[in-house]
């Protein structure tokens, strides 16, 4: 195994995978690769319609939440790959995707060609899961590659 992909949002769930992740990586001299998706989020075609919301002012408020998505971005995988070296993974690289979560770890996963991919689950039994939408769920049922999913 050359490459281990774990995805993070700083939950608990993916900080136990996380953890798993990086001692592989660290075991195995494997590269780590870890990505935090930025949700798109999807404004109602009715409330972009508000007469006193100027599209000038809509335009700043997505700028300014970019943005502040970005940086939390960029802190919760600076420190998931300060965390993952001191655990002994020497080769980490981080990544931002964005969109659907699924989506854009899968894409991720097959155009660098990992080995494996790590996703922690909050467990919402299959009711849930399949209603809210598992992301685990998802990642498992279309990877073209090995999923650990952690518990």
């Amino acid at each position: 195994m050359k490459s281990i992909l774990v995805a993070t949002d700083a939950s608990a769930a993916s900080n136990r995978a996380l953890k798993m992740a990086m001692q592989f990586a660290a075991q195995l001299d494997a590269e780590l690769l870890i990505i935090h998706v930025i949700r798109d989020m999807q404004i109602p075609f009715e409330i972009k319609e508000i007469p006193e919301l100027e599209s000038n002012k809509f335009e700043a408020f997505n700028d300014a939440r970019e943005e502040v998505m970005r940086k939390i971005a960029e802190t919760v995988l600076r420190t998931a790959k300060e965390k993952a070296e001191k655990a002994g993974a020497t080769m980490v690289k981080t990544a931002i995707g964005t969109g659907d979560p699924a989506t854009s770890i899968l894409g991720f996963a097959k155009r660098r060609k990992v080995d494996m991919i790590v996703v922690g689950t909050r467990g919402l039994g299959k009711l849930k899961g399949t209603i809210l939408g598992s992301v685990s769920r998802k990642i498992a049922n279309n990877a073209e590659t090995s999923c650990l999913i952690v518990r």
